[in-house]
């Protein structure tokens, strides 16, 4: 059963942000809506507020709209989102962000119960070996990264590499990304020397030994980092292929097209190359509803998994 859709409380809460406003022009719209919503969802939107579809939120005159609201709106949480709210409180990760006193007092402003807690899943896709999102070392860790990205300065950071090398530096965060398969945190970082950029790398928080926030606030930065890859991928409307696709691969950058008359969607995924190994294989975990289009290159090693997986296959029923 569907409790609720993120996508339409997105379009909710882009539609509150537009009728808050006392006049807008159809580029304010889509500026408002391109900024809040998804890469589609000017697709959808538009046309229901100021289209052809128009549900009679806003008026027009002389191409200035407003709303047609005495007041302004407001969407009071339900009960279920509450919950829900709660339930992302139990989430381990949440002690990153909130300490338990903040914690318990959202609790009881929220006053309800939460929807479920981590015992009602079993992760058959996921490594075991995760992050220790609750040990203090970490969470001391991660806040201090996420001040010194928010605040631009410089961070020394001291932490083990894979073979044991211990490397200490100044760094000047970029993104922190998490990994759902991995469960673990990792952080874009551009290394110092001084005042001097010199490199961009990637740091696991688990790896991490300290940091120390520094006052220096750099200068001169690196260029832009660089171009991602592109990959289409064709995404058949079979077993609610195309809606765990999207929630999927969400935090990547991507273009949908849905063919009204195959019912197919073409997706444009941008991603970074050294994510390349990760996404080939989340992208064969879906099956024979998904379909790599371009480039070449990425199919034939689509192509070649599968192949290797095949002759393990026969390889393994051989010896049985």
């Amino acid at each position: 059963m569907k409790l609720f859709s993120e996508i339409n409380c997105t379009y909710y809460n882009i539609t509150e942000k537009i009728l808050r406003q006392k006049t807008v022009t159809k580029e304010e719209i889509r500026r408002i809506i391109g900024k809040n919503g998804f890469s589609e969802t000017v697709l959808f939107l538009e046309p229901e507020l100021i289209g052809k579809s128009n549900i009679g939120l806003l008026s027009e005159k002389n191409g200035i709209y407003s709303s047609i609201l005495e007041k302004e709106p407001h969407i009071p949480l339900s009960t279920m989102e509450k919950r829900w709210l709660c339930t992302i409180l139990n989430d381990k990760k949440s002690s990153l962000f909130l300490d338990k006193e903040q914690k318990a007092e959202l609790y009881e402003l929220l006053g309800a119960g939460s929807l479920y807690d981590s015992s009602a899943f079993s992760f058959f896709d996921r490594y075991k070996d995760g992050d220790d999102f609750e040990n203090e070392d970490y969470i001391n860790h991660f806040r201090n990264i996420l001040r010194s990205m928010h605040e631009k300065i410089l961070i020394k950071i001291s932490f083990h590499t894979r073979k044991s090398q211990r490397i200490t530096h100044y760094y000047l965060p970029e993104r922190i990304e998490y990994s759902s398969k991995n469960d673990k945190f990792r952080v874009h970082v551009i290394r110092y020397n001084k005042s001097h950029p010199v490199e961009r790398g990637v740091i696991n928080l688990s790896q991490i030994n300290s940091t120390e926030l520094t006052e220096i606030v750099p200068v001169d930065s690196l260029s832009d980092a660089p171009p991602k890859r592109t990959i289409v991928i064709r995404v058949k409307n079979e077993r609610n292929a195309i809606n765990r696709f999207m929630m999927e691969f969400a935090e990547l950058e991507r273009i949908s097209e849905f063919d009204d008359d195959t019912k197919e969607c073409i997706v444009t995924m941008k991603y970074e190359a050294m994510d390349e190994t990760e996404i080939l294989i989340r992208i064969l975990s879906f099956g024979p509803v998904v379909e790599v289009l371009e480039p070449e290159d990425f199919r034939e090693k689509i192509a070649q998994r599968i192949r290797n997986q095949r002759q393990l296959s026969l390889s393994e029923d051989s010896v049985r």
